[in-house]
C-alpha cells in the first residue's frame, strides 16, 4: 500500500470511529446487516440521517464484522470524512487500489478519471471470483455533482454475487432511483434533530476561523498549525472529529453548513484557499503537502502559480509517479489537459538546463505516459523527439516506437526498437526494458504482416519468462496467448491450439473457472476453433465464456454483450438460425443500451443480425438493418474501410436475392473499387466481388456482360483460390448455367467435367462440392435444358 492510499484509510477509520463513540449501537441494525452479509441479496440501501445515529451504527457493525470475519476483506469509505472523498474520482481511485490489492492485479490504477471508471467492473469481478467482498459507502448522497434522478454513475449497476454492498444516503430522489435499480431501501427512523447550524452560529471569531481553515484543508490540519494560523483550536467535538495529531470537520452537513454561513461569498472560500497554499509553499519534496498544495491551487484558481508548480521538475518527479499520477490528472483537469497543455510543457522542458535537470527525458516520457492516459496522443510526437534529442537511450527509444507503432507508423518504429534491442545487447534477455521493446518490436513486425519474424521474437519472449518463471507461473499468459495469436493469423491453428489451451489451463488452475481471465482464455480458445471449422467445440467454449461473464458482470454489461455476440456467430455457422438471432438480438440490445447506436461494436452486432435474416430469407427484416449498420460504419469509419465494405457486399446480395438490380449492381461496382484500393486487383476480396456482379448480370440473363465478367472471375478464382474452393465452384455452375441457356450445352459439360477434375483431386470424390458439381453434370446429361 503506498503512504497516500494508507493515510486516507487511516482517516476514514478515524471518522468512523468517531462516529461510533457518539452513538450506541443499534441491535437492529446490527442483525439486519449481518442477514445481508450472510447471503446473496441485492445492495443494501439505509436511508436516514448521516453523519449521526446511522452512520454511527454501520461502523459499529464493521468493527464487529471485521473481529468475526477477519478473512472477508472490507472496503469503507465515508464520503462525510473529508470534502475531498466527496469527489466521486476519489472514491474510484481508492475502491481500485483496494481492488488491486485483494486481486493481486499487476495492472496500475488507471489515473484518468474515465479510465478508471471503465475498469471497475472488471476488477471488482475479478477480485471477487475467489472470495467474498464486503463495500461501504456512507453518506453516497453527499457526493459532489450527484444527479437526484440516477444513483452515483460510477458504480456499476451490477455486483458479482460474492460481492455485498451497504450503502447510506438520506432518503430522496437518488435513492429512489437505487429502487429503480433493484437494490433494497431500508428507512432507518432517525428523530435526532440538526444542531449544526446553531453551533457555528455561536462560534466566537477565533474558532469560526479554525472552521473556514478546516473547511478549506483538503484533511484537515494539524491543531499546531491551527494555532500558528492565530486561530482557536478549541472547536467544539460535535463539529470536528480527532484524526491523529489532525483537526477534521465532521461530515458533509458540518462541510455544508460552514461555507453557507461563514463563507457564504466564493471570494471568501477562494482566501482561504490561498491562504492555505502560501503556508505550504517551498515544500515540494513531500509529497503530501504537494498534493495539499495542488488542491489549494485550483480551489483558489491561482492558476499562475499552479502553472509554475506543475512544470517545477521537482514537483514533476513526485506527481508523475504512479502511486501520485491521479493527484496531476485532476490539477490537469481543472487547469486544462488539452493539446495546448502539451505545447505549453513543451516549451517548458525546452527551457530545463540538462546539468540541473539531469532526468530531463525520463521526466519527459513520464509526460507523454500521463497525457496518453488522457488520449492527447496525436500532440505528443515533438515531447518524444525533444526527449529523443536530448539523450537517445534506449527508454526513449523504446517509448517513442511504441508510440509510432500505436500511430499506425510500424516502418518508423521499427528501427527505432531495433536500435533499442542493439542497445540492450540484442533480443534475447529477460530485463524489463528488453521485454518491452521486444514486445512492441513484435507488434510492429505483425503490423506490417511479418508473421514469420513476429513469430520468432513472441516465442524467444516465452522462453525467456519460462526459464526465468517456471512453466506454469501465471505470468506467462500474455506470452503463450501473444505467440498462439500470431501463429493463427499464419493459419497454424495446430500450433496455436496447444498454446491457448495451456493458457486456459493455466487460468483455470491460477483463477478458477468464474474468472474473467478464464472467460477472456476461453474466448481466445473458441475464436481459434470457429476458424478452423471445429463449431460444436467452439460453441462449448463459447458457453462457458458467456456464463463467465453472465456471473462476473451480469446480464446487461458489454462483456456479456461482446461472449453473445461470439456465441450466435457460431450458431449462425452451424446454421442454427434461431439461436443465433436470439443471441445477435440480445447484443445489439445491450450494446445500443452500454455503448450507444453510434458505435463499431454495435454495427457489428447489426450487421450480423441482418446476415441471420437474410439466410432466413427474412429480408424486409434485414434489409434496414444492413442500411443502419452501413450508415453507422459510414459515419465511425468512413466509406473505404473493410467493415463499411463487408456491409455493402452483403445488402447487395439482399439486393440482388429481391431483384433490386439496379442498386445491387452500385453497390458491387463501388465496392470493387473500394477492395481494389485497399487491398490490389488480385485479392480473393476483389475476384468475389466481381464473381458476385457477374452473377447479378447472370441472373438479369443479360449474358452479354455476364459472361466475360464470369470467365474472368473464373480463372482468377481458380489461380488465386484454387479449383477447390466455394467460390470458384460458384462461378463454375453459373458460367454453365449461362452456356445451357445459349444452347452450348456440350461446353457446359466440358466446363463442369473440368471443375469436377479438379476438386476430385484435392478433396476426394465423396466432398460435398464435388458431389454438387456431380448432380450439376448429372442434370444437364438427363435433361439439357436445366441444371441441378
Amino acid at each position: 500500500m503506498n503512504l497516500l492510499q494508507e493515510r486516507l484509510r487511516s482517516q476514514h477509520a478515524a471518522y468512523g470511529d468517531w462516529l461510533a463513540q457518539r452513538h450506541v449501537a443499534d441491535r437492529e441494525l446490527q442483525r439486519l446487516l449481518n442477514r445481508h452479509a450472510a447471503r446473496r441479496a441485492a445492495p443494501l440501501v439505509l436511508t436516514g440521517s448521516v453523519d449521526g445515529r446511522l452512520s454511527a451504527a454501520v461502523s459499529h457493525w464493521l468493527a464487529r464484522y471485521g473481529d468475526n470475519h477477519g478473512d472477508v476483506p472490507v472496503f469503507r469509505y465515508h464520503f462525510g470524512s473529508s470534502r475531498d472523498a466527496r469527489r466521486s474520482g476519489q472514491v474510484v481511485n481508492q475502491l481500485l487500489h483496494w481492488l488491486q490489492e485483494q486481486a493481486g492485479l499487476r495492472e496500475p490504477v488507471p489515473a484518468a478519471p474515465a479510465t478508471a471508471q471503465e475498469v471497475l467492473p472488471n476488477w471488482l469481478a475479478r477480485a471477487a471470483a475467489s472470495r467474498s467482498l464486503v463495500l461501504m459507502l456512507d453518506g453516497v448522497d453527499s457526493q459532489e455533482g450527484l444527479s437526484d434522478d440516477s444513483g452515483p454513475a460510477w458504480l456499476p449497476a451490477f455486483l458479482p454475487e460474492s460481492v455485498r454492498l451497504v450503502m447510506t444516503m438520506r432518503p430522496g430522489p437518488e435513492a429512489e432511483a437505487l429502487r429503480q435499480r433493484g437494490w433494497e431501501i431500508y428507512p432507518v427512523d432517525d428523530s435526532s434533530t440538526s444542531t449544526v447550524g446553531d453551533m457555528l452560529a455561536q462560534l466566537p471569531v477565533g474558532q469560526a476561523d479554525a472552521v473556514c481553515a478546516l473547511w478549506a484543508a483538503r484533511h484537515g490540519l494539524e491543531r499546531d498549525v491551527v494555532r500558528g494560523l492565530g486561530f482557536d483550536d478549541a472547536v467544539p467535538d460535535g463539529l470536528t472529529y480527532p484524526w491523529g495529531n489532525h483537526l477534521c470537520l465532521a461530515g458533509a452537513e458540518v462541510q455544508d453548513a460552514a461555507a453557507r454561513r461563514l463563507m457564504p461569498d466564493g471570494m471568501d472560500r477562494q482566501a482561504w484557499h490561498a491562504l492555505l497554499a502560501r503556508g505550504l509553499e517551498g515544500r515540494p519534496e513531500d509529497p503530501v503537502l504537494l498534493a495539499e498544495r495542488l488542491w489549494h491551487l485550483v480551489a483558489a484558481a491561482d492558476w499562475s502559480s499552479l502553472a509554475a508548480l506543475l512544470t517545477d521538475p521537482a514537483a514533476l518527479r513526485i506527481l508523475l509517479a504512479p502511486e501520485w499520477r491521479y493527484e496531476l490528472l485532476e490539477a490537469w483537469a481543472a487547469w486544462g489537459a488539452d493539446e495546448a497543455r502539451v505545447h505549453y510543457y513543451l516549451e517548458a522542458v525546452q527551457g530545463w538546463a540538462p546539468r540541473e535537470v539531469t532526468d530531463g527525458p525520463e521526466l519527459i516520457l513520464s509526460l507523454t505516459e500521463a497525457f496518453r492516459e488522457l488520449q492527447l496522443d496525436q500532440a505528443l510526437e515533438p515531447l518524444f523527439q525533444h526527449a529523443i534529442n536530448r539523450e537517445p537511450g534506449a527508454e526513449v527509444g523504446s517509448a517513442y516506437g511504441g508510440w509510432l507503432m500505436d500511430q499506425g507508423r510500424a516502418p518508423e518504429a521499427e528501427p527505432l526498437l531495433r536500435q533499442t534491442l542493439d542497445v540492450l545487447g540484442g533480443p534475447a534477455g529477460d530485463a524489463v526494458e528488453l521485454r518491452a521493446a521486444r514486445h512492441r518490436l513484435a507488434m510492429v513486425l505483425e503490423q506490417q504482416d511479418r508473421l514469420d519474424e513476429a513469430e520468432a521474437l513472441y516465442l524467444l519472449a516465452l522462453k525467456e519468462r519460462e526459464a526465468a518463471l517456471g512453466q506454469q507461473h501465471v505470468g506467462l499468459l500474455p506470452h503463450l496467448n501473444n505467440l498462439a495469436a500470431v501463429r493463427k493469423a499464419r493459419d497454424d491453428y495446430t500450433g496455436a491450439r496447444g498454446l491457448y489451451q495451456r493458457a486456459l489451463s493455466l487460468a483455470e488452475r491460477h483463477y478458477g473457472q468464474r474468472h474473467p481471465t478464464t472467460a477472456a482464455c476461453l474466448d481466445n480458445l473458441a475464436g481459434l476453433l470457429y476458424a478452423g471449422q471445429d463449431l460444436e467445440a467452439a460453441e462449448d467454449l463459447y458457453q462457458r465464456a458467456l456464463g463467465v461473464a453472465e456471473a462476473a458482470f451480469g446480464p446487461s454489461h458489454p462483456a456479456t454483450a461482446a461472449s453473445a455476440h461470439n456465441l450466435a456467430t457460431v450458431m449462425d455457422a452451424r446454421e442454427q438460425f434461431q439461436a443465433a438471432e436470439s443471441l445477435f438480438r440480445r447484443a445489439v440490445q445491450i450494446r445500443e443500451l452500454a455503448l450507444g447506436a453510434e458505435h463499431m461494436d454495435t454495427a457489428s452486432s447489426l450487421h450480423n443480425l441482418a446476415g441471420v435474416l437474410d439466410a432466413m430469407g427474412r429480408y424486409d427484416e434485414a434489409e434496414p438493418l444492413y442500411r443502419r449498420a452501413l450508415e453507422t460504419w459510414e459515419a465511425l469509419v468512413g466509406r473505404e474501410h473493410p467493415a463499411t465494405a463487408t456491409t455493402v457486399n452483403n445488402l447487395a446480395d439482399l439486393l440482388r436475392e429481391t431483384r433490386q438490380w439496379n442498386e445491387a449492381e452500385a453497390l458491387y461496382r463501388r465496392n470493387l473499387k473500394t477492395w481494389s484500393e485497399l487491398l490490389g486487383e488480385s485479392h480473393p476480396h476483389v475476384i468475389m466481388t466481381r464473381a458476385e456482379l457477374a452473377g447479378l448480370y447472370a441472373d438479369k440473363a443479360d449474358q452479354g456482360r455476364a459472361e466475360p465478367l464470369l470467365r474472368q472471375a473464373l480463372q482468377e478464382t481458380l489461380e488465386v483460390m484454387g479449383g477447390a474452393h466455394p467460390q470458384h465452384v460458384a462461378c463454375v455452375t453459373r458460367l454453365a448455367a449461362l452456356l445451357r441457356d445459349s444452347g452450348r450445352r456440350t461446353e457446359a459439360r466440358d466446363l463442369l467435367r473440368q471443375a469436377i477434375d479438379r476438386a476430385e483431386g484435392t478433396l476426394g470424390m465423396l466432398s460435398p462440392l464435388v458431389q454438387k458439381l456431380r448432380k450439376h453434370l448429372d442434370a444437364l446429361q438427363l435433361d439439357g435444358n436445366r441444371l441441378h
